[in-house]
């Protein structure tokens, strides 16, 4: 089996999705790089804009200083699920990389639901499928509980890397 080269790009409002992007990081040894809001989400007036940009599908202002997702074989995207729908910078990031993007794997961190919603939108965005998904609940990332599956999520991301190719019809999840 090859070794290919995998990236992690993650937007993170609250930190859950940081946590879960440097301990995915620390696991695997993949550089990490993270997308960020031009204009900081905090408080009150925050929280509106998350709604808002969510109801709305809205794009918002982001910053992104990694490389090129052009250099990587496949990229793993970590993106927080706002009032069940993919988070409106992540959205923001996809429109404009979409075209840059050889493979992806998605994790979606969220407070209780809609993370396959969340996935629709990243497939309807890109044009294409998730080689894995992994749906985590912000309470098991608080909790440090999401190890275990940050372990076999590398184990099928990188199996995804073997005769079947990135390209491999075959879509795992893991719960």
């Amino acid at each position: 089996m090859t070794m290919a080269n995998i990236g992690i790009v993650f937007y993170s409002r609250t930190g859950t999705g940081r946590t879960v992007a440097h301990r995915l990081a620390s696991i695997t040894g993949w550089p990490c790089h993270e997308i960020r809001d031009t204009s900081p989400r905090f408080g009150l007036m925050g929280d509106l804009r998350c709604v808002l940009d969510s109801l709305l599908k809205r794009s918002a202002p982001i910053h992104y200083g990694g490389p090129p997702l052009g250099e990587f074989d496949h990229v793993v995207l970590i993106a927080p699920v706002w009032m069940r729908a993919l988070a409106a910078p992540m959205r923001t990031f996809l429109q404009g990389q979409r075209r840059s993007i050889r493979a992806y794997s998605v994790i979606c961190v969220m407070s209780g639901h809609g993370g396959y919603r969340a996935v629709d939108d990243m497939v309807e965005i890109s044009g294409a499928k998730p080689r894995s998904i992994l749906l985590l609940k912000e309470a098991d990332v608080l909790a440090e509980e999401c190890d275990a599956p940050l372990c076999r999520f590398r184990e099928q991301t990188l199996a995804a890397d073997g005769p079947g190719g990135w390209n491999d019809p075959q879509l795992p999840c893991i719960d």
